[in-house]
């Protein structure tokens, strides 16, 4: 019987010994959940870009459009004759009235080089390059 209570005293001690301690235990793993109001991701960038045509011409505005796809682009078109713009790639189409503002507006969400011409006149304006992000 002495045998018997030896072990137990023996056994509870390497259990009080053994046992994890709430003061020294790591503590529990934080959670990370986006603050309320913030569950929309980031808005995509945008761009705006003004063509002035003159004569069937680019008379200002970028012959190259460079932009990040993802982009919200917003092209203003102002020309002298009246004709459509169309920009290849994307198969996008704006008619101008002469001294007529026009608008095409499109998120870039293809990457490549793409022109962008008068359709009536089929002379080539300039491109739209869109890189990858």
């Amino acid at each position: 019987m002495a045998l018997l209570l030896s072990m137990a005293a023996v056994l509870a001690g390497l259990y009080v010994y053994f046992r994890p301690h709430p003061a020294l235990a790591p503590p529990p793993a934080a959670t990370h959940a986006p603050p309320a109001g913030d569950a929309n991701p980031a808005a995509p960038p945008r761009a705006e870009f003004e063509l002035k045509l003159a004569g069937g011409e680019l008379a200002s505005g970028p012959a190259v459009i460079q932009v990040v796809r993802g982009t919200e682009v917003t092209i203003r078109i102002r020309s002298d004759r009246a004709d459509e713009l169309h920009l290849h790639g994307y198969d996008l189409h704006a008619r101008i009235g002469a001294n007529e503002p026009a608008e095409l507006e499109f998120k870039a969400d293809k990457s490549g080089r793409f022109e962008y011409e008068l359709h009536g006149s089929h002379q080539e304006l300039g491109a739209l390059e869109v890189r990858p992000e």
